[in-house]
């Protein structure tokens, strides 16, 4: 068993090459956990909002080999990990290509 650095590191180290592709769009983003060491990329936006990146269902993938879909969620400044989801989609495609789609359409549907 490794200790919690270790673990959020190696989590870190199977998204690094789509934290990298969206931080090079102008999305910076981190691997994180959400409580209970469910993990999920969090992409930190302008004004303190942010979106929560993870498996469709679930939490994300620990394991890249293991990921499989997408789910993004657009939370208010200081409310990703417990306050109200203001825009929310899925999909079962977990290429990076498909993740971006899902961001753009989460974006706009909360301007909507």
């Amino acid at each position: 068993m490794h200790d919690f650095e270790t673990t959020m590191a190696l989590g870190q180290a199977e998204y690094q090459d789509v934290i990298d592709a969206l931080g090079a769009d102008g999305l910076p983003t981190a691997f994180t956990q959400t409580g209970g060491m469910n993990a999920a990329l969090e992409v930190r936006l302008d004004g303190g909002y942010s979106l929560l990146v993870t498996e469709a269902d679930d939490s994300l993938a620990w394991m890249r080999s293991e990921h499989k879909d997408w789910g993004v969620g657009l939370f208010a400044p200081d409310q990703a990990y417990d306050g109200d989801c203001l825009a929310a989609d899925t999909t079962d495609d977990g290429s990076l290509t498909a993740l971006r789609r899902l961001i753009a359409h989460v974006l706009q549907a909360a301007v909507r």
